[in-house]
């Protein structure tokens, strides 16, 4: 009996390594057509950056935090950033780069919600990097944070200059840290010629959402830090980055976003490398953040115009926010009464009315099952049969009453 359950054990923990590698599999084959079809090129798995990743993760599951540090001292801590906990891991370069999300569906909708988020975005396109670890860790209780993804990116020609040994010479600029050995010299100009190496291979400027692009989800919401302030909900953020090996210096003209009729969607907010108050933005990134959320189902044009190298250019595309398979009821109002089927599903839009107009929890009525998409959008199941009592969604100041036929 003993035998027979730690081979039954053994088969159970064997399948949960296999489910997790595939889903790990598939998040990477989801990341990189994101990646192709925007212009750059696939990033490789290196196991020791995926090593690294989960250790961060199961980090932020077992003490409940989110975001890059670790705390000396903790349960679980393998460095207090993401280059100490690559180097512990054994990766020979600290020139690494590190996204996280907490409590998502799997890792596509993680990556969804990392793209929604500007300054997260372009760690997933960046330039200068090659390979990439997925690390993910849960927990089956209920807790604040269930799920933790972890996703850390480096360069395999970086990391491969660790792996060298150079002699000094005179007249020739070396640079320290950015190997495992912290003294250990790079000669400077290799250390670019090996970076221009990847950055060639990428195209010219990438545009997100890329050209033709659909099922954009057409919110945003948070990111840390914030680069919109006063803001807890807006619309999805489009982007354009110059690759540094082609270009030296771009001027923005004009940023401009418009609706499938052709109108002009003008509150919005440009980001650049002047105006990011994180300072984060470099002088070849370019951000237009709507003020406002975007509509379901919609068709978009984008058009952006500067002077690069002191050549005037522009890009124009397109991209279509998402189209849910349930039919959308758009509520405004703060009392809304709708009839519907009974045991149909349908999305509940509540619409905010201002940038900080976002929803916390409801109360339901009625035998309705709801949950939330986003902050403003919920996914509701009505009973499967007519109802003659009281069925309602009650937000507080907003209340919807639904009449079950």
């Amino acid at each position: 009996m003993r035998h027979t359950f730690l081979r039954f054990s053994l088969f159970i923990l064997l399948l949960l390594v296999s489910l997790e590698a595939s889903s790990e599999h598939k998040g990477l084959i989801y990341l990189n057509t994101i990646r192709e079809k925007s212009g750059l090129i696939k990033l490789k798995t290196n196991k020791t950056l995926q090593h690294a990743a989960t250790s961060h993760a199961n980090y932020l599951i077992h003490n409940q935090q989110n975001g890059h540090y670790e705390k000396r001292g903790k349960y679980a801590y393998t460095g207090s950033t993401p280059s100490e906990r690559v180097i512990k891991a054994d990766y020979p370069s600290t020139f690494v780069m590190e996204n996280v999300s907490i409590n998502t569906a799997g890792h596509k909708k993680s990556i969804d919600n990392l793209f929604s988020a500007i300054y997260h975005r372009f760690v997933f396109l960046d330039f200068d990097i090659d390979e990439i670890g997925f690390g993910v860790s849960s927990s089956k209780k209920k807790r604040k944070v269930k799920h933790a993804y972890v996703y850390n990116m480096g360069s395999s020609g970086i990391a491969g200059l660790c792996n060298r040994s150079f002699t000094l010479t005179h007249g020739i600029y070396y640079m320290s840290d950015i190997c495992k050995q912290s003294t250990k010299m790079i000669p400077q100009s290799l250390f670019e010629v090996t970076k221009d190496k990847v950055r060639r291979k990428n195209r010219d400027i990438i545009v997100y959402p890329y050209a033709e692009q659909r099922d954009i989800w057409p919110a945003f919401y948070n990111e840390s830090p914030d680069p919109l302030p006063g803001y807890k909900v807006s619309g999805f953020p489009l982007s354009v980055q110059f690759n540094p090996a082609n270009y030296k210096h771009v001027t923005l003209r004009s940023f401009r976003l418009y609706d499938e009729n052709g109108k002009e969607i003008k509150e919005t907010k440009i980001l650049q490398y002047n105006s990011d108050h994180n300072h984060l933005l470099t002088e070849l990134e370019f951000v237009l953040m709507p003020l406002k959320r975007l509509e379901f189902d919609t068709k978009y044009t984008a058009v952006f115009e500067a002077v690069a190298d002191g050549a005037k250019m522009k890009k124009q595309w397109t991209f279509k926010t998402a189209k849910p398979e349930e039919k959308i009821y758009r509520v405004s109002g703060n009392k809304t009464k709708l009839t519907v089927q009974a045991g149909s599903t349908v999305l509940l839009y509540m619409v905010p009315g201002s940038g900080k107009d976002i929803l916390h929890s409801y109360r339901s009525r009625g035998g309705i099952n709801a949950s939330f998409l986003d902050q403003n959008t919920l996914k509701v199941t009505f009973p499967k049969r007519r109802s003659s009592g009281r069925v309602s969604l009650d937000f507080g100041k907003k209340k919807v009453f639904f009449d079950v036929q």
